[in-house]
């Protein structure tokens, strides 16, 4: 079945804490989990080419995960894309999108490859390559259209995203299934329901995953440690991490 790829553009919260990029990720070199502001300048930066990429999979309409859409759209329309390409979505990412793309850069649309729009609800799946997604509702924003996690399967290999989220139930069963866990952690200590912490909710995640499956954590800062939790990483910018 081969390793699992995932190459960090980013891995910041909202506000880049200690100058940290936004948060998002690259799976198999193919498919980027967010578009962050900054994604196609760490893309260039990882040698990672954005016209190589299959899918978009966007978790929520946050500006630090759907921002750097207009970026890598234009990347896709100057610098030579012909292929296909798919950004998947909660409701309403293409009207969104659309609607932010045209305006700040007028015939973005205008394009020669096909674009490909999946907006996804909880528990509906999409196949987008050799990726396998099903979306997951978490507790996120409320006043968004839908806050989405991904349940995925990549070439036999099962892993999955929480999105930005605090603890509920939907993450708990992402943990139980997969093999890899990438997790929105975006403090110590702090009590905040839209977002995890490390202290108390990530343990609780780590206790329901097999002893073999790994945990990957987002929106923590260098000087954070997570030593004392089994097969738990800190990701940081711009590495990979193979598994």
């Amino acid at each position: 079945m081969g390793n699992l790829d995932f190459a960090f553009v980013g891995t910041g919260n909202a506000f880049a804490p200690g100058g940290l990029c936004w948060n998002g990720f690259v799976a198999d070199g193919r498919y980027l989990f967010e578009a962050p502001p900054q994604a196609l300048q760490s893309l260039n930066r990882m040698g990672i080419d954005a016209n190589e990429l299959e899918a978009i999979i966007l978790s929520h309409h946050h500006g630090d995960h759907f921002l750097g859409l207009p970026f890598l759209l234009l990347h896709w329309k100057y610098f030579g894309r012909s292929r296909p390409a798919t950004i998947v979505g909660p409701p309403g990412t293409q009207e969104l999108a659309v609607a932010i793309g045209r305006s700040v850069y007028p015939g973005l649309f205008d394009i020669v490859y096909e674009l490909r729009w999946v907006e996804l609800a909880d528990g509906e799946s999409a196949q987008v390559g050799d990726l396998r997604l099903t979306a997951q509702r978490v507790e996120h924003d409320a006043r968004l259209s839908l806050n989405l996690g991904y349940q995925c399967e990549l070439r036999g290999r099962v892993f999955a995203y929480t999105g930005d989220t605090g603890f509920c139930e939907a993450i708990l069963e992402m943990a139980r299934t997969s093999e890899v866990l990438v997790a929105e952690c975006s403090s110590v200590d702090e009590h905040v329901p839209i977002h995890l912490n490390l202290i108390e909710d990530i343990p609780r995640l780590r206790d329901v995953m097999a002893p073999e499956a790994h945990l990957i954590l987002t929106h923590l800062t260098p000087a954070v440690s997570a030593a004392t939790l089994r097969n738990t990483t800190i990701a940081r910018d711009l590495e990979h991490y193979r598994i």
